[in-house]
This record gives C-alpha cells, sequence and structure tokens, in this order.
C-alpha cells in the first residue's frame, strides 16, 4: 500500500478514536413544566375498545372511509414527506460525525511553438497528469457535531409523532362526517315523513271546509305549516352535499361528494359506542402524539443549546493530502508529495457573538418549554371537555325525550279538543310544529352524542398509529448511519 493512503488511513482511524472523548449534554429540568391535576372529573376503567375504536361501530363502510382517508388524506400524506425530509436530515447531520475522504484528477496537454531559423517554426507537446488524494475531519471534542445530529434525530422523531397526530385527527374527522351525513339523512327522512302528514291533514281540512266542517283560515293555517316543513327540505339536502364533499376531500378526493354519496348505504344514527378508558391525566403525556412531539421538540432545543455552548470552545481539525503528478501516465504514481496537518481554532474576539448564540438558544428553549405546558394543559382541557359533554348532552337527551313525549300527548289533547269544537285549529298546529321540531332537533342532539364520543377517544389518543411512518421511512438515524 502506498504511504500516502497508509497516512490517511491512520488519519480516519486516529479521528474516530478522538471522537466523542468529552461530549455535552442536557442536563434534567429541575421543575416540571406544568402541574397536572390528579384524575379527570369522570373516571372510567371500562374496557377501552380496541386501539382502531371506529371498528366499534361495527360499519364497514366506516372501516373503508377510514382506512381509505390513511393512505390517501392530503395532511397524512403532507406529514409522511416532512418525516422522509427529517429523516434525511438525520444522516446528513450524523454525516459530519465522519471523516471526509475527496478524490481529484486532471490531464492537460500543452503545444510550444520554437523558432529554428529564418526559414520555420518547430514545436514541441508536452504533457502533464496529476491525481490527489483529500481527506478531513474536525474531532467532536466538546461534543458539537454530536448535539447537532442529535436535534436533527430527535425532530426526526418528532416529525413521526406529527404523522400519527395527523392519523390520529384525520380518523377522527372522517367519523365525525360519516355521522354528520347520516345525521342530516334521518332528519331528511323524517322531515319527508312530515310533510307527507302534512298533506294528508291539508287534504283533511280542505274536505273539512267543503262539507262546512271548518273554515278557510283552518285550511290556510295548515298549507302555511306544509310549506314552512318543505322549505326546511334544501337547507339539510345543501348540509349532507356540503358534508359529502368534506368527506371526500379527507379521503384525498377532489371534493366529489357525489362520488362517495353511494358508499354510504346508512340511514339511520348508529349505536354509541362504548366510553373508553380515561385513565390518569398523566398518561396523556404519554398517550397523545402532539404531546409527544412537543416534548420531543422541547428535547432538540436542549440539544441546540449545547451546540452553541461547544461551539464557544476550541475546535480540533485533521487532514491528510496526496498529490500525484507525472508527465507520463504510467509513471503517475510514482511521482507524489503528501501532508499530513493539525490545526485548532477557538474565539479570542467575537464581539459577543457566540455568547449570544447561546442566550438565544435558551430563550428558545424556554419558548419550547412553555409551548409544551400549553399542549399538555390543552389536552387535559380536551378531554375534560368531551367528559363534561359526555354528563351535560346525555342529560340533554333525556330531557328532550320527556318534553318530546309531554309535547305529543299536548297534540293529541289539542286535536281531540278542536275536533270537538273545544279549541281552534291554531292551537293544535302550534303543538304539531313544536313535536315535528323536536322530533329533527332530537336526531341532530343524538348526533352529536356520538360525535363527542368519537372526540373523547382522539384526546385520548393511543398508540394506534405507531407503524404507520415505518412503512415508508427507515429506522431512527443513528451516530453511525
Amino acid at each position: 500500500m502506498n504511504h500516502p493512503v497508509k497516512t490517511i488511513i491512520a488519519l480516519c482511524i486516529t479521528a474516530l478514536m478522538l471522537n466523542g472523548c468529552i461530549t455535552l449534554t442536557p442536563g434534567p429540568r429541575q421543575d416540571d413544566p406544568i402541574a397536572m391535576p390528579h384524575g379527570f372529573s369522570l373516571y372510567t376503567d371500562t374496557d377501552p375498545g380496541p386501539g382502531t375504536w371506529w371498528h366499534s361501530f361495527s360499519s364497514p363502510e366506516l372501516d373503508s372511509l377510514v382506512q381509505q382517508a390513511l393512505a390517501g388524506n392530503f395532511d397524512i400524506r403532507t406529514a409522511l414527506s416532512k418525516v422522509r425530509q427529517a429523516e434525511a436530515a438525520a444522516r446528513k447531520a450524523g454525516a459530519d460525525l465522519s471523516p471526509t475522504i475527496d478524490y481529484s484528477g486532471s490531464a492537460q496537454t500543452s503545444r510550444e511553438q520554437t523558432k529554428t531559423d529564418a526559414k520555420g517554426r518547430s514545436s514541441e507537446d508536452a504533457k502533464e497528469f496529476s491525481a490527489g488524494l483529500s481527506a478531513g475531519y474536525e474531532v467532536d471534542l466538546w461534543g458539537r457535531l454530536n448535539a447537532l445530529h442529535k436535534a436533527e434525530i430527535t425532530e426526526y422523531q418528532a416529525t413521526k409523532e406529527d404523522l400519527d397526530a395527523a392519523a390520529v385527527t384525520v380518523s377522527a374527522d372522517v367519523a365525525t362526517a360519516w355521522i354528520d351525513i347520516l345525521s342530516l339523512r334521518r332528519q331528511i327522512n323524517i322531515l319527508n315523513q312530515q310533510i307527507e302528514t302534512n298533506q294528508r291533514m291539508l287534504s283533511l281540512q280542505e274536505l273539512r271546509f267543503e262539507n262546512g266542517q271548518s273554515d278557510a283560515l283552518d285550511v290556510s293555517q295548515q298549507r302555511d305549516v306544509l310549506a314552512q316543513a318543505k322549505a326546511l327540505m334544501p337547507p339539510l339536502q345543501l348540509g349532507e352535499a356540503r358534508q359529502l364533499n368534506a368527506l371526500a376531500v379527507l379521503l384525498g378526493l377532489a371534493g366529489k361528494g357525489d362520488a362517495i354519496a353511494g358508499r354510504i348505504s346508512q340511514s339511520d344514527l348508529p349505536d354509541l359506542i362504548p366510553l373508553p378508558q380515561t385513565g390518569l391525566p398523566a398518561d396523556l403525556l404519554a398517550s397523545r402524539p402532539d404531546v409527544r412531539a412537543a416534548g420531543l421538540r422541547l428535547n432538540e432545543k436542549d440539544w441546540q443549546v449545547c451546540a452553541a455552548k461547544a461551539d464557544r470552545l476550541p475546535a480540533l481539525d485533521l487532514s491528510a493530502s496526496a498529490i500525484f503528478s507525472s508527465a507520463s501516465l504510467d509513471l503517475l504514481f510514482s511521482n507524489w508529495v503528501s501532508t499530513l496537518a493539525a490545526s485548532i481554532t477557538g474565539p479570542v474576539f467575537d464581539a459577543g457573538y457566540r455568547s449570544a448564540e447561546v442566550d438565544r438558544a435558551k430563550a428558545e428553549a424556554d419558548q419550547y418549554l412553555t409551548a409544551y405546558a400549553r399542549t399538555v394543559a390543552q389536552a387535559v382541557q380536551e378531554v375534560e371537555d368531551s367528559l363534561a359533554t359526555e354528563r351535560r348532552q346525555t342529560e340533554y337527551i333525556r330531557l328532550l325525550k320527556e318534553q318530546l313525549a309531554t309535547l305529543r300527548i299536548t297534540v293529541n289533547d289539542a286535536h281531540l279538543q278542536y275536533m270537538n269544537g273545544q279549541d281552534n285549529y291554531l292551537d293544535y298546529l302550534s303543538a304539531w310544529i313544536n313535536v315535528q321540531a323536536l322530533e329533527r332537533q332530537l336526531v341532530d342532539e343524538q348526533a352529536t352524542l356520538i360525535k363527542n364520543r368519537v372526540t373523547l377517544y382522539r384526546t385520548l389518543g393511543g398508540d394506534w398509529t405507531r407503524g404507520l411512518s415505518q412503512a415508508d421511512t427507515t429506522e431512527t438515524p443513528s451516530k453511525n448511519s
């Protein structure tokens, strides 16, 4: 083996031995970023159900919609691209921890003309070949490069959590849109039945008017009730169309609601899925991907602080090169010059530049600490809001059902009094209108309760998303990657 090649190999071995002798690492934090409550206002230890909670609806069409959304949703595809970018950035930062070896080569021909006598000139060709090898390495004495690499690895892990958070949100959004569509379809069906009933009542009133059993005002009032019922149909149909379009976008389509309308054959609201196990508020730190991402980004900034501190200390660079040159290609490697150098550099005066960078990095870490605390607080709030809705909405629906039962009795009594001539037709119509409105409202409120149960599953997070990024990315980049 040629001497210059041996020199370069020796440099690489020396550099690897020196690497990581002394490193700066983030220290433990003294105080917790936020005080966690001891428990949620409603603690449940019931069966949490499957990790992929939407299977609890026992709806193949919903399973198909969620599966398509997890594969084609725009936000998920964007998050997956960011995971790949972060993975490449981590590998790029890891490359700075290893020596670099470069090669070069060139060949040139020159012609020299000389005057031999008064009658002519002569020319001579000269050829030169050269080749070179060079190696360089920054010895990471204080762990600056290692800290930058760790920061990129942590950011890569955080982007994977962002992908999981997007999947949690998208699956809940798909289920919510599906429930909204079923709710609107159910309300449309009820309204169609009410329109048919009002149409029959109008025909009856017109017949009674012809027989002299009612007056023109009763007929006009019934026509008005029928017109009001018909006027309610377009907004419901518009709402269904918009929800279908929104669902199409969630699936990664261009808002073609008509294309997926036929895929939803169900017309009634699904049964309420089981209440999930809430656990303790501290469990959110591990179960919520957005909380995990916020914690990882805080750790990333701590590594950035270490890198800024290490940048204030001296840096040791090693370099080696071998240059080969000859006028003949077959003798190229016979003539060479090799060099081996080491240099140390450090700040003497930089007007406080590096010190300011350390302060900036610390302040940014404090900012991310606050962001982490806020994310945790918002996660607890979302769970508490969902649990409060569970209690109040359930009670609200119970009271609406009692009110509907009472109104139906009132309608029967008002109709009986009207037929006996004891009351006017308007009192009966008013009670009847209230029953029709309450029937539609009850469907909407029941849908709200089901959607809130979906929201509760979303706010509690889970680990069912952990395999999403593994199908398209490599494992976490290591120091030697």
